[in-house]
């Protein structure tokens, strides 16, 4: 039979940095907040590793042959990083989603060797790149090295001008296993006539198995970009369901029901805590209905404010085309920073200590009264000093922030 020559039949010119490259832009988009970060990261340390191992195949990546029966390591470690990639490659497609990509035959023949390499031994039955009909079995039998120094093997293998070219051949070895020469014990070659047992050899050079697995890469890659992630319409209510601005109204728990479902609008979930900075308006807006020594201005001022924001926080959580960190900002201080008053601890207290040790609940849900007294005692005398009045501290200290925030709107309007 014909030897079996395995190359590239189309051109592959893709570097192996840009591979990796796009690689590592397309697994960007692919793993979430919901997918497997466990079952996933190895698998793309398996590809990214592939792709240097393969990129760097030298022409003795099958060692030095088989002559004393069994592969050179080198040999196996070829044809478990074979198996390895494939593996990695469908498992990975399976995880992301990814559409059917396509599989050379090239690469298959490649596979179909690294089953001869790992499995000769046992019985092999289906080695498709073969195309064999009628054969039960085959068997790896030699690997011979183009380096081989013997005049045998050049004479043998290496005997023209293109296969003189290959860095190795495999000689493979099928059988019938027919049983019917006991009923032609005359016939002395009727294993001949019969084809019962069959040679076979499969040459191989380095440069083209790197471009053959490198291609096959370039389209598991490419697959990876082309997929179309299909999320589920969600049904959301109107807008004078979320905001009543006539009757100053803000439905604050809808709202959360709502934008709880994701990451897009802020609000997180840890160690059992519910945290979204409207649960901060929202304390701010009851506390203002139930304050009896505020003027109307102030808050009317107060409603509109956090209406406004609101509503802008709404349309903008609801349009696919805003991204996630462009959402109108919901943290108290800055909706009211044009009023709270300067003093000379500001930054550190009201930015960076007011939510973390002094009310480290206020935007939570159902969460409150736990507190730092040192903080907070530090942060009642900077603001009662820069607004020249006391603060009444038998409140909770969420309640004290509401007040912080109204007592700074008051003095200023």
């Amino acid at each position: 039979m014909e030897p079996i020559i395995v190359k590239l039949s189309t051109e592959f010119n893709t570097t192996a940095k840009n591979l990796k490259d796009k690689f590592n832009e397309y697994q960007e988009k692919h793993q979430t907040e919901t997918t497997f970060h466990n079952s996933e990261a190895p698998l793309v340390w398996i590809i990214r590793g592939c792709i240097d191992y393969f990129d760097q195949l030298d022409n003795e990546f099958l060692g030095i042959g088989n002559k004393s029966g069994i592969p050179s390591m080198q040999a196996d470690h070829f044809a478990n990083n074979l198996y390895r990639l494939n593996n990695a490659m469908k498992y990975l497609k399976r995880l992301w989603d990814l559409k059917e990509y396509k599989t050379l035959d090239e690469f298959n023949t490649l596979l179909d060797i690294r089953t001869l390499i790992v499995h000769s031994g046992e019985q092999l039955t289906k080695i498709e790149s073969l195309k064999l009909e009628g054969y039960k079995d085959s068997q790896l039998w030699m690997i011979f090295s183009n380096k081989e120094n013997d005049s045998f093997t050049q004479l043998s293998y290496f005997n023209n001008e293109s296969l003189a070219e290959m860095d190795y051949c495999l000689e493979i070895a099928s059988d019938k296993q027919d049983k019917s020469k006991k009923d032609n014990l005359s016939t002395v070659d009727y294993h001949i006539q019969n084809e019962s047992f069959l040679d076979q050899r499969i040459y191989l050079k380095a440069e083209q198995v790197r471009n053959i697995v490198m291609a096959q890469i370039e389209y598991f890659i490419t697959s990876a970009d082309q997929v179309k992630t299909v999320k589920s319409t969600r049904k959301f209510p109107p807008i004078e369901v979320i905001t009543d601005k006539e009757n100053n109204k803000v439905n604050f728990d809808k709202i959360a029901e709502l934008v709880s479902k994701d990451l897009r609008g802020g609000y997180i979930i840890e160690s059992g805590i519910e945290h979204w900075n409207g649960f901060g308006l929202k304390r701010l807006m009851e506390y203002t209905e139930n304050s009896s020594d505020i003027s109307s201005k102030a808050q009317d001022l107060i409603y509109k404010r956090i209406i406004n924001v609101m509503t802008d926080y709404w349309e903008n959580y609801l349009d696919v085309n805003i991204p996630d960190d462009e959402l109108p900002d919901l943290d108290i201080m800055q909706i009211f920073s044009d009023y709270t008053p300067n003093f000379d601890k500001k930054n550190y207290l009201e930015y960076e200590k007011l939510f973390t040790n002094i009310a480290p609940y206020f935007n939570t849900k159902d969460r409150n009264d736990s507190t730092d007294i040192g903080y907070l005692a530090m942060f009642i005398d900077e603001i009662s000093r820069a607004l020249n009045m006391k603060f009444n501290i038998d409140q909770s200290v969420d309640e004290f922030v509401c007040d912080y925030i109204i007592q700074s709107i008051k003095k200023s309007v």
